[in-house]
């Protein structure tokens, strides 16, 4: 997410602001702290903020990739859909720290990707208006 937003050009405010044209609400606030932390966001969250810098196009990529992470972070740990650890185990909740932050950080990947292709996609359109050109 913070590689797109890095792509899109906009500011917290801006995207704040569009984000409430869409009917969505998004406060700046809201977004440094999403950004700044290295947990999984809600899907509220992440619909809007890509419906503002990804496009409508790509919001459902990235919920789908939100889900999977989601899920893969809290699936059985057994082989066979045994049980996975005991929730008060100390080693067990280290464990899932540690795949909330590889969730997180597939989840980033992802968003790089997405960065890396709607820019490949949207060509000298995207620079142009970054500059303070093309369309408004």
């Amino acid at each position: 997410m913070r590689a797109l937003k890095a792509w899109s050009g906009l500011t917290y405010r801006e995207i704040a602001d569009r984000a409430h044209r869409n009917g969505d609400t998004l406060p700046p606030s809201t977004l440094a702290t999403v950004l700044g932390r290295a947990t999984l966001p809600r899907e509220d969250v992440v619909r809007a903020f890509v419906r503002v810098c990804g496009g409508k196009d790509e919001t459902d990529a990235w919920l789908r990739a939100r889900s999977g992470i989601a899920r893969a972070a809290w699936a059985p740990a057994g082989p066979g859909g045994a049980p996975g650890p005991d929730l008060t185990d100390r080693t067990a909740a280290e464990g899932r720290h540690q795949m909330a932050d590889a969730a997180v950080a597939a989840l980033f990947a992802a968003g790089c990707l997405t960065s890396w292709w709607c820019g490949k996609r949207l060509g000298s359109r995207a620079t142009g208006r970054r500059h303070g050109q093309g369309r408004r």
